[in-house]
């Protein structure tokens, strides 16, 4: 839906033909938000998206940097392949992450998910430039999954519809707003916070 924000753990794609060579995926944390990347793949990182090619970010590293991977780049399999985005893993704070540290919040919240083809797998065709033969080549994805949770700061254990149809959060914790954002007005003895597993803030 959107405009909704949500806490995303995974993008999954699967591939009907060979996976690209190179593709990214981007995202967004409004519907009027630039996109921002989240990950690039590439068998050539460093030629294509001016990136090292590596898997992790060393501690100290800032979270909110997207990394360029040469997995999931080989032309193999022909048919079938899948592609598996966590957006924590490879992250120093991914073990710790409970919600309450704001740029890995800001990491994971996103209201729009895009995927970027850039380069196809080929056999080496395009040296010999045969038009035919390189029409024979395309892109084809049989399944794109998104897994993540309604972004409601800890204090709504669900989404629902809003009476105008749009995704809120169903809040708790003597919380109101379309994501929790905000103590009731007769709960305000104290600042909202963001509820953690250690404490709901309500």
């Amino acid at each position: 839906p959107p405009g909704k924000a949500f806490q995303i753990t995974y993008v999954r794609l699967r591939f009907h033909t060979s996976r690209p060579e190179s593709f990214a995926i981007y995202k967004r944390t409004s519907p009027a938000s630039p996109w921002q990347p989240y990950q690039f793949y590439s068998g050539t990182c460093e030629r294509t998206f001016g990136l090292p090619s590596r898997g992790f970010l060393r501690a100290g590293d800032e979270e909110r940097t997207a990394l360029c991977s040469d997995e999931f780049s080989d032309i193999s399999p022909l048919t079938g392949g899948n592609v598996a985005f966590s957006t924590l893993e490879g992250r120093p704070g991914a073990l710790a992450f409970d919600g309450n540290d704001k740029l890995q919040q800001e990491w994971v919240t996103a209201t729009d998910v895009r995927v970027s083809l850039r380069r196809l797998n080929t056999f080496g065709d395009e040296v010999f430039g045969d038009p035919k033969v390189l029409r024979s080549y395309y892109y084809a994805v049989s399944d794109l999954a998104v897994g993540g949770r309604c972004k409601c700061h800890g204090h709504a254990s669900e989404c629902g519809r809003g009476s105008d149809g749009r995704l809120v959060c169903r809040c708790q914790h003597n919380t109101t707003g379309d994501d929790c954002e905000r103590c009731l007005p007769s709960h305000n003895s104290r600042p909202w916070a963001q509820a953690s597993s250690d404490d709901a803030h309500e």
